[in-house]
């Protein structure tokens, strides 16, 4: 199957900018990183509207989005009202912080706000990437594909807070810490079960046989090999998936020891991104429909 770069962009902008919405009620629920709340928020928006825009590029009558709103049950519908929910959250959030400018003592936003953000982001990440699954492409269709999106949210998020954070001359505090850390090994486990998951998918297509050609009686309408993550030019896109998946664990625990997340966060910030647009490709290249044997 092509790479489709404007998918691609979408679910990793949409990630990145949903777990970056979490961490801020992380934040606000550890009582830390007040004076990078305003920022993050403004960050969240834009990686949030660069998803959107990408998506439409996908499109080739981009006007027509908006017939397949009616179906209340179609992912497009489902991912439209989660990003609403969320956006209608971050406008309360703004209007919380603009409140508590000025106040030393004042908290950024009250805990069931931060509880609702943190809910929010996890559903909008998760009906994203559930929207992939399909019956008719055994390689997606998997828990582990919104698993692995929710993944790569829970790494991007606190490490790109912790990153704002220092840019605001403000010290990381433990909660974000720790949430990079244990998001980075999350964001590890469940992208390379993921990976596995699609190595072992190609089982799915044996039972299907083999397609009667009269010039090549034996010959199978696709070729198996290409149905595996680890092989043909999937090779390097899973084997890259994999190793910035691994990678931010190693650069989070360094961060938080050497409280240098100006440096290691930035670092595990771009690996992670890296693997989960790496992932999204071999994601893409598996993708064959059941259908193509017929």
């Amino acid at each position: 199957m092509e790479l489709q770069w404007p998918l691609i962009l979408f679910t990793t902008f949409v990630a990145w900018s949903a777990g970056l919405f979490g961490a801020q009620g992380l934040a606000v629920l550890a009582g830390e990183g007040k004076r990078a709340q305003l920022p993050a928020l403004i960050g969240s928006v834009v990686l949030l509207a660069i998803g959107g825009i990408a998506v439409f590029f996908h499109l080739e009558h981009w006007e027509r989005i908006f017939n397949g709103f009616g179906n209340p049950t179609s992912g497009i519908t489902q991912e439209l009202v989660c990003i609403v929910v969320m956006a209608v959250l971050m406008v309360v959030l703004f209007v919380m912080l603009r409140k508590s400018e000025g106040a030393a003592d004042a908290v950024a936003a009250p805990k069931w706000l931060a509880v609702l953000m943190i809910v929010a982001s996890a559903v909008t990440v998760l009906v994203t990437g559930h929207s992939y699954m399909m019956e008719a492409r055994p390689a997606w269709d998997t828990v582990l594909g919104p698993l692995s999106l929710l993944g790569v949210a829970c790494v991007l998020g606190p490490a790109t807070f912790a990153v704002i954070e220092t840019v605001r001359d403000e010290a990381v505090g433990r909660g974000i810490a720790l949430g990079a850390v244990v998001g980075a090994a999350a964001n590890a486990v469940l992208s390379v079960a993921y990976l596995l998951v699609m190595e072992g998918s190609t089982e799915a297509y044996t039972e299907v046989g083999t397609y009667f050609d009269p010039t090549h009686p034996t010959a199978g309408v696709v070729d198996m090999a290409a149905l595996s993550p680890f092989a043909g030019e999937s090779t390097a896109m899973a084997v890259a998936a994999a190793i910035c998946a691994i990678a931010p664990i190693v650069t989070a625990v360094l961060g938080k020891r050497s409280g240098n997340w100006k440096l290691w966060g930035a670092v595990t910030v771009a690996l992670a991104v890296v693997g989960a647009v790496a992932l999204r490709m071999a994601f893409y290249s598996v993708g064959a429909s059941v259908y193509l044997f017929y």
